[in-house]
């Protein structure tokens, strides 16, 4: 089947870039966040390679300063399940992202793909990997909805074992406690607060921990999440419940 391309000329869903930011950055749409990394997949085109093939390009992005890019990678997906992904060249960061890493832009795709040339890896929720096969695969078939899938995978996609509590924090800016939404997955080993996937996250036993210095701790049986601190020292603790706010008492 020869390769074709589908324009996804919608605008980019999620990101707005700075006023005044170089030319050369491409407008896409945001998939996920990682910290301060925000993942986005092309918004101009992918190449449909065959009938389970999907080639695209992907960005990494720092959310605190959107130029110069952070990260960037050709790639094709086998959308048969499990998704995997083959990379055909790639500058990525090493270590921490910084917003001010030099970025060299690799040179673009071209030329007939041959996937069974390619060297295919499983895709993880930490690397941005997992959610950009998910939107490759699902926007290729319905290029229309390309904006809608963006959004929704940025705002609920993740692992298939994925699960939510909803669980009374405490800001560290000092603002009133609020409902922050703890998604986490014990096959990816993998946290999301509020959204937004967290390098530091982690399972262990009943417990979702997440958090540099302080840590937050959420017992997943118990229902219940504390901030704790290096030396032992609890500084809060609130409830947790599967609803997005706990059921009004009954009268």
């Amino acid at each position: 089947m020869p390769s074709r391309r589908l324009l996804l000329s919608l605008p980019a869903c999620a990101l707005a870039l700075a006023a005044g930011a170089q030319p050369a950055l491409p407008a896409f749409h945001m998939v996920q966040r990682i910290d301060d990394m925000l993942v986005g997949v092309d918004a101009i085109a992918l190449d449909v390679v065959d009938r389970n093939h999907v080639a695209g390009t992907y960005f990494l992005v720092n959310a605190q300063r959107p130029a110069p890019l952070v990260g960037y990678a050709n790639y094709v997906v086998d959308c048969r399940a499990p998704q995997r992904m083959a990379i055909l060249n790639a500058v990525m960061p090493s270590g921490r992202l910084e917003a001010d890493q030099p970025f060299v832009q690799p040179p673009r795709r071209s030329g007939r793909i041959d996937p069974a040339g390619l060297a295919f890896a499983p895709t993880h929720v930490l690397d941005g990997t997992a959610l950009v096969a998910a939107f490759s695969c699902d926007a290729s078939s319905a290029p229309g909805r390309a904006a809608q899938i963006a959004a929704e995978l940025a705002a609920h996609g993740g692992p298939a074992d994925q699960r939510s509590l909803y669980c009374r924090m405490q800001p560290d800016s000092g603002q009133p406690a609020r409902r922050v939404e703890v998604r986490y997955s014990a096959a990816e080993n993998a946290v999301a607060a509020n959204g937004q996937w967290l390098s530091s996250g982690f399972m262990s036993g009943d417990e979702v921990v997440f958090g540099t210095g302080a840590q937050w701790r959420v017992d997943t049986r118990k229902r219940r999440a504390r901030l704790v601190r290096d030396d032992g020292r609890q500084l809060y603790e609130g409830d947790c419940d599967t609803r997005p706010e706990p059921a009004a008492p009954a009268r």
